[in-house]
């Protein structure tokens, strides 16, 4: 695993987007001899170089690993605000609302317990206040991220990134605060944060033990009152329930009887009117048979009437008509009487030529009228033209008629004659057929009369049946009208015996209301049939019985059990809950007593090494001299590690104190620094000048890497302090190291750029924005050109 690149926007002076790419430490990649200066060397592959003036940006890159890697503390990224990491801006650019740092690591040896090959831990803030943490662009919290680099060796305080002033604070820092620096470089932090929250855990679980056996002696009196008072009410509800349960039985038998038998009665009134109703209808189905018939008789003697009267009417008319034909007979006998006087008619013919004359006549007068017409001015000449032409068409009938009979009659005396004897002859006729039409009406009548006689011979025959079915519907009547009388005197019964019913359901009801309280007596149950019968009478002599033992019990809140069962559960749970936190804190004793055999254990083995690799390197710095590590027991006030440990001892006996416990002083390990350079005698590291401070706090620095190399590490300007030679004994101590380290320097001293495999040169212009150019020195020849 190393750090790939990094990836700045926004942040601090780095406005625009600016990535920087690094190289792996040795032991990823081969090592190639290059020739340098007209010698052969080995270039550092694992070594970058960030250079610049002051004040141009490049400690923010550290700042930005540090940040990005969930640095929470402002002031050691030199900041007061959150918002000091976002770019504020410039005299010509204007300020950003958000800053974002990405860091890529590679991820091939699974380092990072992930299932990627690379690993993008990113964070983002705005102006806002608001921050995102992002692994591989997924959004995660910030312990997420805190643990995934813990595991992988590069955690907040695992001095993988080393600020300016920061390598001389271990010399200034406590010995306490060493050894914490040691337990850092033994990879104990884990089994210090379990140590921690079980530690946590147990104290809090000692303080719930306390406050549940103080809750265990504040119920336990309150719970003996309400266990006589539960029993008492229990005694007290069995004699409820049992009274309950006879009451119910009790009522339950007399209302489903009483039910029973009012559906019984319901039934019988229900069958009684409807056969009243059945016999009722029967009854008007008669009344209105009774009535119609009775209307028939008088209808019987108005039509006898009137066919009476009607046969009357026939005779009338037929001795008129008898009369009439008499009187026409004597008119024919004189006719024929008259006729015999009279002469043979003589015809005049109607032939051509006479037709010719008439017809040459005709059309003259036509002829004359149109003339006339043309002439006429005023309306009496129309009128009289009108009157002519009028007269001239009965002409023209008279011509034709004359034409078509072949004859015209005389127009002389002897003429009128034989037309008088031709009008008696048609007399007689008309007189013969009216004498006809008289005796076909006289025939006629006869049949009518006949017909009336038949008709009313019918009607009296079909009066007679009508009287005799008019009699038979009255005696129907009569026994119907019987049979519903006895039929309302049943119903009537019925509805007294109902009344009684309905007095008795009242009455009951009111006592289950009263005794089982139950808003609708119909709620009761039906009691379980039995094949033994129940006395009713002992039965209820018992529920009396019961009644009077209730009372004398008394009455009790209900509530009473109800409490009771509530406090003997929460006691119950919390003697069971006490158990538990003990057997939880025996547990968590183990818990911590294990993880100090393993920090004691990692300790002392990271102890002695650091311990070795410090004299190594303070005399490789040094060109000599002697420096060495020592433990020191020191008194300090306890902390939660130690009440921790003490309650973990003591969790076997807990309740009983401890004279020990009540110490508020405890010896803890301390470290020491002791460091002679050649030809010195040194007792105290105050008395080392500043360069010495340096070096040996580099000596101790590379001591913890040597010890347990991290995947990279970021030194801010570490070597400032350092002359041309310590200069070069550092190179060379980062050459040795970089084979298992990937080492990002910010620094100014050029024996370090040397040692450099990558430069990033870091400027800023008058914006206010830093920019950065790299070059690879492999690149660079003998004499500074670029290849």
């Amino acid at each position: 695993m190393y750090l790939k690149r990094i990836e700045l926007t926004g942040f601090k002076s780095f406005a625009t987007k600016t990535t920087l790419d690094f190289l792996p430490s040795c032991s990823f990649v081969e090592v190639e001899p290059l020739r340098c200066r007209g010698s052969t060397s080995t270039r550092n592959c694992g070594i970058t170089a960030i250079v610049g003036p002051n004040g141009s940006g490049k400690s923010n890159v550290a700042d930005a690993i540090k940040w990005a890697m969930g640095e929470q503390s402002l002031k050691s990224i030199r900041g007061k605000k959150s918002e000091d990491v976002i770019f504020a801006g410039s005299g010509k650019k204007a300020q950003l609302g958000s800053a974002k740092v990405s860091l890529f690591f590679d991820n091939s040896d699974k380092r990072i317990p992930i299932e990627f090959e690379e690993v993008v831990v990113a964070r983002k803030i705005f102006r806002s206040g608001e921050s995102e943490y992002l692994i591989n662009n997924s959004k995660v919290r910030l312990i997420d991220i805190a643990d995934l680099l813990a595991k992988a060796g590069v955690g907040q305080r695992s001095y993988c990134i080393i600020n300016q002033g920061m390598a001389d604070s271990v010399l200034n820092a406590s010995p306490v605060e060493r050894r914490i620096i040691i337990e850092e470089a033994a990879g104990v932090k884990s089994y210090q944060l379990k140590k921690e929250r079980s530690a946590r855990k147990l104290e809090s679980t000692r303080q719930n033990l306390t406050r549940a056996g103080d809750l265990i002696k504040e119920i336990e009196p309150h719970l003996r009152v309400l266990k006589r008072q539960s029993e008492k009410a229990k005694k007290g509800e069995d004699v409820t329930r049992v009274l309950k349960e006879k009451q119910k039985f009790f009522y339950g038998s007399l209302w489903h009887a009483l039910q029973k038998e009012k559906d019984r009665i319901l039934s019988d009134k229900e069958e009684t009117s409807r056969e009243e109703m059945k016999i009722q209808r029967s009854i008007d189905d008669l009344e209105i048979k009774v009535k119609k018939e009775s209307t028939s008789g008088s209808e019987f003697d108005e039509k006898r009437a009137t066919l009476e009267k009607k046969r009357e009417e026939i005779y009338e008319e037929l001795n008129e008509i008898r009369q009439k034909a008499a009187m026409i007979g004597a008119k024919i006998e004189i006719e024929k009487e008259k006729a015999k006087n009279i002469e043979i008619i003589r015809e005049i013919p109607v032939d051509f030529p006479y037709f010719k004359d008439e017809f040459k006549k005709f059309r003259n007068e036509c002829e004359r009228l149109e003339k006339e017409l043309l002439k006429i001015e005023d309306l009496a000449g129309l009128q009289r033209i009108k009157e002519e032409f009028r007269n001239l068409r009965k002409e023209a009938d008279r011509i034709f008629r004359e034409i078509s009979e072949g004859k015209k009659p005389a127009r002389d005396g002897e003429a009128q004659r034989e037309r008088e004897n031709i009008i008696d002859l048609k007399a007689i006729g008309e007189l013969e057929e009216k004498r006809k039409a008289a005796s076909q009406e006289t025939e006629e009548l006869n049949r009518k009369i006949e017909e009336n006689r038949r008709e009313t011979n019918e009607l009296i025959k079909a009066d007679r049946e009508t009287r005799e079915y008019f009699f038979k519907l009255e005696a129907e009547l009569r026994e119907k009208q019987y049979e519903i009388a006895k039929v309302r005197e049943k119903l009537n019964e019925v509805r007294v015996e109902m009344a009684k019913i309905e007095v008795r359901e009242e009455d009951l009801a009111k006592r289950i209301r009263e005794e089982l309280n139950l808003g609708d007596p119909n709620l009761v149950e039906k009691p379980e049939g039995s094949e033994e019968p129940v006395d009713m009478d002992a039965l209820e002599r018992e529920i009396n019985r019961l009644k009077i033992q209730a009372e004398q019990i008394g009455a009790i809140d209900p509530m009473i059990i109800e409490e009771y069962v509530e406090t003997q559960k929460r006691y119950d749970f919390l003697t069971s809950q006490s158990e538990d936190l003990e057997k939880s804190m025996i547990s968590l004793a183990e818990v911590i007593k294990e993880m100090d055999e393993k920090i004691k254990e990692a300790f002392e083995e990271t102890f002695k090494k650091i311990n070795h690799e410090f004299s190594k390197h303070f005399k490789i710095i040094f060109g000599g001299g002697s420096a060495e590590l020592v433990k020191k027991k020191i008194e300090t006030r306890r902390n939660i590690r130690d009440v921790s440990a003490e309650n973990a001892e003591n969790a076997n006996e807990v309740g009983e104190e401890d004279e020990e416990s009540e110490k508020e002083q405890s010896e803890e390990v301390g470290i020491e620094i002791k460091a002679c350079p050649p030809g010195k005698r040194i007792t105290n590291l105050s008395m080392l000048s500043g360069g010495e401070r340096s070096l040996t706090s580099q000596a101790l620095l590379f001591a913890i890497i040597s010890n347990s190399p991290p995947p990279f590490a970021v030194l801010d300007e570490v070597e400032a302090a350092l002359d041309e030679a310590n200069s070069r004994r550092f190179g060379r101590i980062l050459t040795e190291l970089s084979h298992e380290t990937q080492f990002i320097l910010i620094t100014h001293n050029r024996e370090t750029m040397r040692q450099a495999s990558i430069l990033y040169g870091v400027t800023m212009d008058t914006d206010g924005v830093s920019k950065v150019l790299s070059v690879k020195l492999d690149q660079v020849g003998e004499k500074g050109e670029i290849r």
